[in-house]
């Protein structure tokens, strides 16, 4: 299933006019805000999520970080929709401002904060998207995945694909290692592999990781097949957060121990780093 480019460029640009619209609306003030806003929240939700660390990772049970992150964008969105709020009921309209040149000052600024907020909506969307299609790249079950995968294939080829390499927040090896660590945890014989690589045993060996194991609640989520006990267990919590494993899972390389495990035919032996 193919995208054309020319189709994205068509959606991306009736979406800036649509936003360049609605920003002549609701004039300078009230747009000009939602864009401060809208920029200030990705660093309110990052403090609130440093300052409850304490908090998120005992009240969701998820591991390390995932509850500060939800408790960051939980944050985020409050402190977003409120200062949204706030301004529409400090500032008019701009069909509210006399006719002239201050109506005039009101719906250009307006307009023009509408471009902005439009193409940092724009610049979060391609992250997502190229997320999803990395995802449904692993998966491929349904039409949906299909036409996923075709948005990002069409994101990433030729002039679109220089320009979002340059624009897109998160480097690209991360989305090829989502699709290919995802293809392993789908494929028993894979995910053997993985284990044997020697880091992976390097790894596994650490007490603290072997304690994971020996753990009675995460063996039995794991014998199961049960991953969401498994990934929201306290243990698992406890550990990923100690920073000796943190420090021993940086050096760890992911990407080479998942292209041992995807190699369809018995793979030779790696030497031992």
């Amino acid at each position: 299933m193919q995208i054309s480019t020319s189709w994205l460029w068509l959606a991306a640009g009736l979406y800036l006019l649509f936003e360049i619209w609605r920003g002549w609306r609701r004039g300078v003030m009230r747009h000009g805000m939602s864009v401060l806003a809208l920029i200030v929240a990705g660093g309110v939700g990052w403090i609130f999520a440093w300052m409850t660390g304490f908090a998120s990772d005992r009240v969701i049970p998820l591991p390390y970080p995932g509850g500060r992150l939800i408790f960051g964008l939980i944050a985020a969105l409050a402190f977003y929709f409120a200062a949204v709020a706030l301004s529409s009921l400090l500032f008019k309209k701009t069909a509210q401002q006399p006719a002239g040149i201050v109506r005039l000052f009101y719906g250009a600024g307006g307009g023009l904060f509408g471009l902005i907020f439009g193409l940092l909506i724009l610049w979060g969307g391609i992250s997502i998207f190229r997320t999803m299609g990395a995802v449904a790249e692993a998966r491929q079950s349904a039409v949906g995945d299909e036409q996923l995968v075709a948005i990002k294939e069409t994101l990433e080829a030729g002039t679109t694909g220089s320009l979002v390499e340059q624009v897109d927040i998160v480097p690209s090896n991360i989305y090829a290692l989502i699709t290919k660590l995802l293809r392993v945890t789908q494929s028993p014989e894979a995910t053997a592999r993985f284990f044997a690589f020697p880091q992976t045993q390097q790894f596994l060996t650490q007490p603290k990781i072997m304690e994971l194991f020996t753990d009675p609640a995460v063996a039995a989520a794991a014998s199961e097949g049960n991953y969401f006990s498994l990934m929201t267990s306290p243990k698992l919590a406890e550990i990923a957060s100690d920073p000796e494993v943190q420090e021993s899972f940086t050096g760890f390389e992911l990407e080479k121990a998942l292209d041992y495990a995807l190699q369809e035919s018995a793979p030779s032996p790696v030497p031992t780093p």
